[in-house]
């Protein structure tokens, strides 16, 4: 979560939820362009062709020209999301269901690790129609996850049918849109915390070059964190105000940085209680107006800069 780390720059945060899993291997998105949307989506394709090569069927596998309908989707099931690529195969082999999970079993595809497992079945008989395994594909800045699925089930008493699937959510480096909102609060380090954030809706951040990146080039010199309780002890009320020198500025400033700006597309999350609690960290660089970010700490969590946000669940 985004407080964790102004919490260990400044003393006195709250406890914040564990960070949502994030894009494996993913560098800083602060400067990535738009254009490498397209660029994504197609490593992404390119790396499902190559997954799917690697599953491992029993000899005298017969190559089905469309899954069948015993597996009618992914072993772990169909994230959702709509950036999203599902390469699929099928095949029919003459061995019986428990010879045929077997078998998978012991020939999983080259080169990857399993990263989870799946079951289903007759409830209270325990009778297994479907077994599917996930294995792990390479950590990538173009995508969230890439996983092989392969799924197994029974085809008759003799015979079983095996589904691969690989199943990759590529990110959108294009930042998400997220303005001030309505009644926005503009806070800056000479100017101190404002006592109150009630009805705030986020922050203002004059300047350039901000629709693209959480914070300009360069360094801040200086910083000023707010906290504010939400709902909680003391609603609404400024409950800690903190000034960081340069060089804790500069940490505070590295930490957003490495918030991804890169994002599934269509993600539907279910998110924790939002309980109104939040910080508004301002910082301030030479030569221009001081930069601040809204800092939400529960529900989906986020950092805005009034203009894009990051780090969002």
């Amino acid at each position: 979560m985004i407080a964790v780390a102004l919490c260990a720059l400044v003393a006195g945060c709250g406890t914040a939820r564990p960070p949502e899993r994030g894009p494996g291997g993913a560098a800083p998105a602060a400067a990535r362009r738009p254009a490498a949307a397209a660029g994504n989506r197609a490593a992404a394709r390119a790396e499902a062709r190559r997954l799917l090569s690697l599953a491992r069927v029993p000899p005298g596998a017969v190559r089905l020209a469309r899954p069948p309908r015993e597996l009618s989707a992914p072993a772990m099931g169909t994230p959702a999301v709509t950036s999203l690529v599902d390469r699929v195969a099928a095949w029919r082999v003459r061995m019986p269901f428990p010879v045929a999970r077997d078998w998978l079993a012991a020939h999983p595809p080259r080169g990857l690790r399993p990263d989870g497992s799946a079951a289903s079945g007759y409830a209270n008989t325990g009778v297994i129609t479907m077994a599917g395994t996930s294995y792990r594909g390479p950590a990538s800045g173009a995508w969230q996850s890439a996983d092989l699925e392969i799924g197994v089930a029974p085809a008759g008493p003799a015979a079983s049918v095996i589904r691969a699937d690989a199943v990759i959510v590529w990110l959108d480096p294009r930042p998400i849109r997220s303005g001030p909102g309505a009644r926005p609060v503009r806070v800056t380090v000479a100017s101190g915390c404002p006592a109150s954030d009630r009805g705030v809706t986020g922050v203002i951040s004059p300047g350039p070059g901000l629709s693209r990146r959480m914070l300009p080039p360069g360094r801040p010199v200086a910083g000023l964190r707010c906290r504010y309780d939400g709902l909680n002890g003391h609603p609404w009320r400024l409950v800690g105000a903190a000034r960081l020198s340069a060089a804790a500025a500069r940490r505070a400033a590295m930490a957003m940085l490495r918030l991804p700006l890169s994002h599934p597309d269509g993600a539907r999350v279910s998110c924790p209680l939002a309980d109104g609690s939040a910080e508004v960290l301002a910082l301030a660089y030479p030569g221009r107006p001081d930069v601040d970010l809204w800092v939400t700490i529960g529900g989906c969590g986020g950092v805005s800069n009034g203009h894009i946000l990051a780090g969002r669940a």
